[in-house]
Formats: C-alpha cells, sequence, structure tokens
C-alpha cells in the first residue's frame, strides 16, 4: 500500500476528534468534500448523525450535475445544513461562509484504485478517473501527480490553506466506529455502486437506486424561488459541462 500520507503537507484528523472539534466550536454548517469511491457515502451519512443534522443533511445526490451557482447559493441562502459533495473541484474555494467546518475526506489511494478496478469488473464503472483527470488543466503545477487520486488529494492541499476551519478526515478512522463493516461483510451483502455500509438496529440501509432525485419532504427544505429555479437552468444549459469542468 502506497504511504502517500507522507508525500501530503496535512494534518490527519479521526472521526472522534472531528466530533470533538465540531461541538466544542459549535459550528452552524458542515461541508464535507470528497472523491468519488472515497467512502463518501457512509460517512457523510454516520456523520450528520453523530453531528445532530439529521433534519437537514444533504447528501451528494442534491447537487450531482447541477452547476456550480446552485451549490454556491445554497450554501449563501441556508443555514444549519451538513452537505457533502464530490464535485465542483475548482470551485470548493469559492464556498466560504462563516461558522461552518470544512472536512475533506482522505481515504488512501490504493483503495480508491481497488473500488475503481471492482466497478469495472461489476459493470457499474461510472469513469470517475476520467472526470477527476479532466479537473488537471485548471492545476497546472500539480497536474502530473500520479495515480489519479492522489492527484485529488494534492488539490485539496492547495486548497485548504484558502479556509478557515478546515480539517482533514481519514476514512480508516471510521473503522472503529459502531457502525462501520468490514470488507468482507460489504462485500457479501453489497455489490452495487451506491450502498451505505450502515446498521441501524441489525438492518442495512441502501441509496435509492434514481440518483439525483431529492424526495418531496427533503425537496421543500431547499428555499429557492421559481426566478432563481429559472437562473440555474440557464447558467446549466449555457455552460454545459460539456464545454468546462470547471463548473461541475
Amino acid at each position: 500500500m502506497i504511504n502517500e500520507k507522507t508525500e501530503l503537507n496535512l494534518n490527519f484528523y479521526t472521526w472522534e476528534q472531528i466530533l470533538e472539534v465540531f461541538f466544542k466550536k459549535r459550528f452552524e454548517n458542515v461541508i464535507l468534500f470528497s472523491q468519488a469511491r472515497s467512502g463518501s457515502t457512509f460517512v457523510s451519512n454516520v456523520l450528520a448523525k453523530e453531528f445532530n443534522f439529521k433534519g437537514n443533511f444533504f447528501p451528494e445526490e442534491f447537487f450531482l450535475n447541477r452547476h456550480f451557482v446552485y451549490l454556491k447559493h445554497f450554501v449563501r441562502k441556508h443555514n444549519n445544513f451538513f452537505l457533502n459533495t464530490n464535485e465542483y473541484w475548482y470551485r470548493r474555494t469559492d464556498l466560504k461562509k462563516n461558522n461552518t467546518m470544512y472536512l475533506y475526506l482522505y481515504r488512501n489511494s490504493d483503495e480508491i484504485l481497488k473500488s475503481y478496478e471492482k466497478a469495472r469488473k461489476l459493470n457499474y464503472y461510472l469513469g470517475w478517473e476520467e472526470i477527476i483527470n479532466k479537473y488537471r488543466v485548471f492545476f497546472q503545477d500539480i497536474k502530473d501527480f500520479q495515480p489519479t487520486p492522489l492527484f485529488g488529494h494534492k488539490v485539496w492541499e492547495k486548497q485548504i490553506k484558502e479556509f478557515n476551519n478546515a480539517y482533514t478526515l481519514l476514512y480508516d478512522s471510521f473503522k472503529t466506529h459502531k457502525h462501520y463493516l468490514n470488507q468482507n461483510v460489504r462485500t457479501d451483502k453489497f455489490n452495487d455502486t451506491k450502498t451505505i455500509e450502515l446498521i441501524e438496529d441489525n438492518h442495512f440501509k441502501k441509496i435509492p437506486d434514481k440518483m439525483g432525485k431529492i424526495p418531496h419532504q427533503e425537496r421543500k427544505k431547499v428555499n429557492f424561488n421559481l426566478l432563481e429555479k429559472s437562473y440555474f437552468f440557464i447558467r446549466r444549459k449555457l455552460e454545459s459541462k460539456k464545454r468546462s469542468s470547471k463548473n461541475y
């Protein structure tokens, strides 16, 4: 396994340490940045519960494939939220907000690459590596770092300096969490791309198949008017992902 942590100028925190910091500083909001296949589905669900954001938790599906302006306005207009996103790498630093904790989920590149390979074998690979490589043009000084997940970690290494209250969270630290399932159990129980490795009263919870669909009750929490929604739609049409990954 690559000992890449020695190559990164980052301080790493366990989930217990992050929990302590959160309640000590009493943050109003939490934004979790991540890479695809880094374990963010599990981590975001667990942390949202630990932080008592059960009624205001917005997973990555809420922002999937939307233009960045939607996320930016969401952060600006709302409070008391926990959100997770693995998109918008170039624009992360435009999400600064007072009384907000910023987290980046670190998982070793070898583990992420193994997840890519498993997805390819089981025919649910969604092109994550190719998507990340499109961001390289925006970070010329680190664009040649390999493997691809390490490049992602180097992006965060650059960006963390621009945030207040930003922390790098170790995925491996969650192995001590009561809801964590070891790899053998997860392999036996689940073979699809979006599964929460979370046990609630001995029941497994799975993410809905329709990615990006916001349930009605949760959609009501998003406080955008018709004019704003029209603006988001137009921006997305004018600046499509095909033209540039800068806003996605």
